[in-house]
């Protein structure tokens, strides 16, 4: 039976294709945490935004490398309490939630949801699926609500919304899928999870037991097979949502009247 679908979130239900360059948008915000620091925690005499900005570029790095290599979920709290620490803020002068107040996550110029997610998500909430998200932001979920309410798709997602900061991992690792799973309170076989990455979200879903359906990146990427060489093979393939409902009528047919088996 079919109950849920778990989605991942950047580049499959969020389009950063038009966005402004990362450097551009991220240096204001991190300039707003420099002047905070600056002005109320401790002068940075000899640091300059520009190398508050690239330190904070490192330790960013080094979070992600670790993470790629422990599955530990970066926190972007603790990144940007690094970077005030490596540029001189005494570890006491420290405080992490301010910092991350003044960062202040909104949504970057030119991003937005797929136009396609915009059409469907409706349609499989209308058929009585439960919807689940699962992101390895490091960005706490209760910021990145705020790009799925400016999108108009929270209300698509009520019970279930898990940015792998919150849980401590990131996909791969079969933590963060079952505690989507127990959110929705489904099991394994009665989900389907889309995602854009392939050992990620594919190779984490199947992991944990779910079919898993890759978004891929372009049509020529459509294939029965995995691409790049790798031994990962998606049970499906799309290039748009609206691929997703035919591909659910092969496998549950008559899910979209209630009959999900």
């Amino acid at each position: 039976m079919l109950k849920a679908v778990i989605f991942d979130l950047d580049h499959t239900l969020i389009d950063w294709g038009s966005a402004e360059p990362w450097e551009d948008y991220q240096f204001r915000r991190i300039e707003r945490v420099y002047d905070f620091t600056h002005q109320y925690l401790t002068p940075l005499d000899g640091v300059s935004a520009k190398s508050f900005f690239q330190a904070y570029t490192a330790a960013l790095t080094t979070a992600w490398t670790t993470g790629n290599q422990t599955f530990r979920a970066p926190d972007i709290r603790r990144i940007l309490a690094e970077t005030a620490l490596n540029c001189g803020v005494p570890r006491h002068r420290v405080d992490a939630d301010a910092l991350l107040d003044v960062y202040d996550w909104q949504i970057a110029p030119g991003e937005r949801a797929f136009p396609d997610v915009i059409d469907v998500l409706p349609e499989l909430r209308a058929h009585g699926l439960q919807l689940g998200i699962v992101t390895n932001a490091s960005h706490p979920m209760v910021l990145r609500d705020r790009e799925l309410d400016a999108f108009g798709i929270l209300e698509h997602f009520p019970t279930c919304r898990i940015a792998a900061v919150d849980v401590g991992v990131i996909k791969p690792h079969r933590l963060i899928f079952d505690r989507a799973l127990d959110r929705l309170a489904v099991r394994p076989d009665e989900a389907v999870f889309v995602g854009d990455n392939l050992e990620a979200d594919i190779q984490g879903a199947q992991g944990a037991g779910m079919v898993a359906v890759w978004r891929a990146p372009g049509a020529d990427a459509v294939s029965d097979t995995a691409t790049d060489d790798s031994n990962i093979v998606p049970d499906g393939i799309i290039n748009t949502l609206h691929d997703l409902l035919p591909i659910l009528d092969g496998w549950y047919p008559g899910w979209r009247n209630g009959h999900m088996s």
